[in-house]
C-alpha cells in the first residue's frame, strides 16, 4: 500500500511530498460498532492526513469499547465515519447520508456497481433520532480504501448483518474495473 501526500508548507516555493509505504491493510470483516460524536469535519470534500478531530474522536471511541466514531452535525444529522463513509440499508436502496463528507473511492466504486446492477443508491437525510433517524434502517455497513464491513451497532441501536447485502455490495465492488499501473 503507498500512499502519496503532496503539500505547500507557508511560505515554501515547492511543494514538499511524503511518501508512506505499508503492507496492504485490510478493514476487518466482522460487524462494527460505532459511536455517534458531535463533530463535522472542516472542508470535508478535501482530504487530508492526520485530521485532529477524526483521530481523537476516534480513539475516544475505541476508549468507549467502540470500533469507531460517528461523525454528526450539531442538528444530529449523520455525515460520515471518521475513517469511513457509512450506508443504510431500507430494504430496497442503499441510503448514503445526504450531508456534508468527504465521498470516498470506495463509496464511488459502490455507487457506480450498484447502479450497473440496476439498484441505484440514494442520498437522503439521514439522523441519529426521529422520523429519518439511523433506526429505520434494517441494515448498515461501514467502506474506505482497505475494504466494506457490515455495522451490527451505532451508539445503543443494534443492527441485523444483512448477509445478502454485504454480498451485493461486495460483487458491485469487485466489478469495478480495474486500473493499470
Amino acid at each position: 500500500s503507498v500512499r502519496v501526500n503532496a503539500y505547500l508548507p507557508p511560505g515554501a516555493a515547492e511543494t514538499v511530498l511524503m511518501v508512506a509505504v505499508r503492507e496492504p491493510a485490510a478493514l476487518p470483516a466482522a460487524a462494527r460498532s460505532l459511536m455517534s460524536v458531535p463533530y463535522a469535519r472542516p472542508a470535508p470534500h478535501i482530504k487530508r492526513p492526520g485530521e485532529f478531530g477524526q483521530t481523537y474522536y476516534g480513539m475516544l471511541a475505541g476508549r468507549a469499547g467502540f470500533d469507531e466514531a460517528l461523525l454528526t452535525l450539531p442538528s444530529g444529522a449523520v455525515t460520515e465515519g471518521a475513517t469511513t463513509n457509512v450506508g443504510f440499508w431500507d430494504g430496497a436502496s442503499v441510503v448514503w447520508p445526504d450531508a456534508p463528507a468527504l465521498t470516498g473511492t470506495t463509496m464511488t466504486l459502490l455507487e457506480r456497481g450498484l447502479d450497473r446492477a440496476g439498484r441505484p443508491s440514494v442520498r437522503r437525510p439521514v439522523t441519529l433520532e426521529g422520523p429519518d433517524g439511523v433506526g429505520r434502517f434494517r441494515a448498515a455497513f461501514v467502506c474506505n480504501s482497505q475494504g466494506i464491513a457490515p455495522v451490527q451497532r451505532i451508539d445503543a441501536t443494534p443492527f441485523t448483518v444483512d448477509e445478502e447485502l454485504m454480498r451485493e455490495l461486495r460483487a458491485a465492488y469487485g466489478a469495478a474495473p480495474a486500473d493499470a499501473v
